[in-house]
């Protein structure tokens, strides 16, 4: 993909200056609205407005930090919630005047000549890229291109970041911060390739055929020929967005159903395909007047390791059986708990996050008691490199959830879909056909009771324990590791 050079200290010193002045508007009008008099509601109104045109301004990174916070709609309240949405597909789009002859270079024809009709108002502008439609050859298509100086400024602010985190780490000796530059080398990887438009052309192709059987599930075509390193063009797919429940609320009466698929598919993708769509914000999602999901955007993808899978699935069947020290074996092995961590003191830190999980509904209640526990525990958990993405996904999940479920997450009330995407997963070991088991909703919405490691494990245990005795006999009848057997 084209390079930018490197920001020099002084690109870098104006750009810090830029971003403080950038958020100064919001940082007035947010601390206006702590004031405890006057008409609250209207400045904390404001204050989100600042929030979100700030981040507009600055761009790409801090635009795509908007969208990532904006999704967890249950954490936030009404008017930041409602400001940050706008940051999935309402960025400022590139004018007219500036797309055409872009486009015009780009193709090296005028547009009128290779379009029968071009839709001058963009369909969606993101952070890297705007999208029109289009009719070429009497197809419906869809125009994804790279905005302008998209390249300079991910260099610059990513560049800006290291030396931030650089000297706060030799400042505070916080070992905390060599895991916040791992995942910032992370996530800088992940933007790079979703700059890439012929790198995200071969996701989209991949991700098609390999989801071409599965279920309920809809991926775009690309038009190859039409296709640069600076441009996308896929099929146009009719649909609304995930996040206008009550537009899907009309197309699928039962919304659990859909939010079953959601983790279903990504659950097969992380633990079957070991290659995912990493970027799950509503806006990538659409749902088909007949009830389809479409998946889109596929700038952001990422792989797990074989091994990393094989470990993953080993932890779920020891979850499924109660078996906790198993389940701390294989936080050691992947990586998710500092090998120095005394293992009595990490057995209980764990069997306390997962009782958490499984028994607060109120997500900031949930979100606030694992930070407890976790700082109580005193145990260094760890982010795996192989894992930055896949934390970061199942915390979009939840929020597009949200919009149907509040308090919705994957532990507590995604069972069923994991279940589907196990019995994937022992199908592609045993190739053996695998009868799905409905889970079992608690009696009355409540949730299970006795003992803290019984309550952990209770609910997975009633849901996936059958899966579990299949995968024991997928592993007596063939050796092959999961993450290296063929796609059925």
């Amino acid at each position: 993909m084209p390079t930018s050079p490197r920001p020099n200290a002084t690109t870098l010193r104006r750009r810090f200056v830029t971003i403080l002045k950038t958020f100064w508007p919001f940082c007035r009008a947010w601390l206006a609205s702590c004031l405890p008099t006057g008409d609250r509601a209207a400045r904390t109104q404001r204050a989100a407005e600042r929030l979100r045109e700030a981040l507009e301004r600055l761009g790409i990174v801090f635009i795509k930090v908007g969208q990532v916070v904006g999704v967890r709609t249950d954490t936030l309240s009404p008017p930041y919630a409602a400001e940050l949405a706008k940051l999935q597909d309402a960025v400022r789009p590139v004018p007219i005047h500036i797309v055409k002859p872009f486009l015009e270079r780009e193709y090296g024809r005028v547009l009128s000549e290779l379009f029968e009709w071009f839709d001058p108002e963009p369909l969606a502008t993101a952070s890297l890229g705007q999208v029109h439609r289009a009719r070429w050859r009497g197809r419906d298509v869809v125009i994804k291109f790279l905005k302008p100086d998209t390249l300079a400024l991910l260099e610059t602010d990513f560049e800006l970041i290291r030396r931030i985190a650089n000297g706060l780490r030799r400042i505070s000796r916080n070992p905390l911060w060599e895991d916040i530059l791992t995942v910032v080398g992370r996530f800088e990887a992940g933007f790079r390739e979703e700059a890439d438009f012929a790198s995200e052309r071969q996701h989209a192709v991949r991700i098609r055929e390999m989801l071409a059987d599965f279920p309920g599930v809809v991926v775009p075509e690309t038009v190859d020929e039409l296709c640069t390193p600076r441009v996308l063009v896929l099929d146009f797919i009719a649909g609304c967005r995930i996040s206008d429940a009550d537009a899907v609320c009309r197309i699928v009466r039962k919304p659990q159903r859909l939010l079953d698929r959601l983790v279903h598919l990504y659950a097969y993708m992380m633990l079957c395909e070991g290659y995912y769509h990493a970027d799950p914000h509503p806006g990538n999602f659409l749902v088909l007047p007949d009830g389809r999901l479409a998946l889109l955007d596929f700038g952001m993808v990422q792989t797990m390791s074989a091994s990393t899978r094989k470990a993953l699935a080993d932890m779920v069947r020891a979850a499924t059986q109660g078996r906790l020290d198993e389940v701390v074996d294989g936080f050691y092995r992947i990586g998710l708990v500092s090998p120095d961590t005394p293992r009595a003191q990490a057995r209980a830190a764990i069997a306390q996050i997962g009782e958490i999980n499984i028994l607060q509904s109120n997500t900031k209640n949930r979100i606030a008691a694992v930070g407890q526990a976790v700082e109580r525990s005193q145990v260094r958990f760890l982010l795996p490199e192989d894992l930055a993405y896949a934390f970061r996904l199942i915390q979009m999940l939840e929020g597009v959830a949200s919009y149907y479920q509040p308090g919705w997450n994957v532990i507590a009330d995604g069972s069923a879909g994991l279940q589907a995407a196990l019995e994937d997963l022992v199908r592609r070991t045993a190739a053996q056909p695998v009868a799905r088991v409905p889970s079992s909703p608690p009696v009355n919405g409540t949730r299970p009771v006795g003992s803290p490691v019984r309550r952990l494990f209770q609910t997975l245990q009633e849901t996936l324990g059958p899966v579990a005795d299949r995968l024991d006999q997928a592993a007596a009848i063939q050796r092959e590791p999961v993450g290296d057997i063929d796609r059925r």
